[in-house]
């Protein structure tokens, strides 16, 4: 039973777990109190044994505006967001492959009369391909800045290829160009050092946050710590939605892509609602990953039993050089 921070399924109980604990039920019936009658679709994705974690089926690549300083550009599976800024453009994100950030990156930000050399900055939310696919041709084309999660670089350079190290992201850092300022946390679980952070967005004469998170499922007592964290840092700055660059998984969804194909959209924002009901989005969430743990109590409670902490018994004879020879 893994139990090191992972995410992406590490610790997940199955369907019969969880139905059959009533402390997960429990706690799945104070989720559906927290999320009320507009949110209760929430709580049948997230409240299941794999929180319904199923990415979009991959469509032809495009890229549309989400706000009047967001575009974000996709593949239908997973996406990056491209933030226009009064000195340049920061990056988050860079899709499958050197194709994709050509066609779909590029191809888009010159459909919208933004120029790619203008990239300054890149942030790489974790080191898997889908989120870091096109970033060597990015490197190597433009030279913006690099920044990721130390043990994620470590992972992604240990691969071989032509990509350069950049910059290791630590927990809070602000990342600011021009008039845009970003900031960044660790969210170890999905891989050691993910990261995730709030971005500013402006639309409508406002300025106000959304929470990009690299990944959002999490059933271990390790991965549920930091899923607490950033949602509390997310309540604090009262962002107006609550994202990941995968489509369907979080607040972004594929119709709301569609409907973005026309900027502005007719009436509100499909993205966007109040602080407060995305405060009670996290919270849904956070009780449906405790659920989930619940369910799985006593795996998990033996991977994390007084044995792991003990300091293993030194194999016979080991030290025993070092004792009778006094100093070297």
């Amino acid at each position: 039973m893994p139990e090191a921070g992972q995410g992406g399924g590490a610790g997940d109980p199955t369907a019969e777990q969880l139905a059959a604990s009533p402390e997960a039920q429990a706690i799945i019936a104070n989720a559906k109190r927290i999320a009320g009658t507009d949110l209760a679709p929430e709580v049948a994705r997230f409240c299941t044994w794999n929180a319904t974690a199923n990415v979009a089926p991959t469509t032809p690549g495009e890229m549309v505006q989400v706000f009047d300083n967001w575009y974000y550009a996709t593949n239908g599976m997973v996406g990056a967001v491209v933030l226009k800024t009064s000195a340049g453009i920061i990056l988050w994100d860079t899709l499958n492959s050197e194709d994709e950030a050509k066609n779909i990156i590029e191809a888009g930000m010159k459909k919208f009369g933004l120029n790619p050399a203008e990239i300054k900055y890149v942030v790489i939310g974790h080191h898997h391909r889908d989120h870091t696919g096109g970033l060597e041709y990015i490197q190597r084309t433009y030279n913006p800045t690099v920044l990721m999660g130390k043990l994620d670089w470590d992972v992604l350079l240990a691969a071989g290829g032509g990509l350069r190290r950049g910059v290791d992201v630590l927990d809070g850092q602000k990342l600011t160009l021009g008039d845009t300022t970003l900031t960044l946390f660790l969210l170890p679980g999905h891989t050691p050092t993910s990261v995730s952070g709030i971005v500013p967005a402006k639309y409508q004469g406002r300025t106000f946050s959304i929470l990009n998170l690299t990944a959002s499922r999490f059933s271990t007592y390790a991965s549920l710590a930091p899923f607490q964290r950033i949602f509390d840092e997310g309540k604090r700055a009262k962002v107006e939605a609550v994202i990941q660059l995968h489509p369907e998984i979080n607040m972004l969804k594929t119709s709301m892509i569609e409907a973005l194909r026309k900027y502005p959209v007719a009436g509100p924002h499909p993205l966007l609602v109040t602080p407060e009901k995305a405060a009670r989005y996290m919270d849904v969430e956070l009780e449906c990953g405790r659920a989930r743990i619940a369910a799985n109590k006593t795996a998990l409670d033996k991977a994390r039993s007084p044995e792991y902490y003990r300091t293993p018994d030194a194999p016979p004879g080991a030290g025993r050089g070092d004792a009778k020879g006094g100093k070297q």
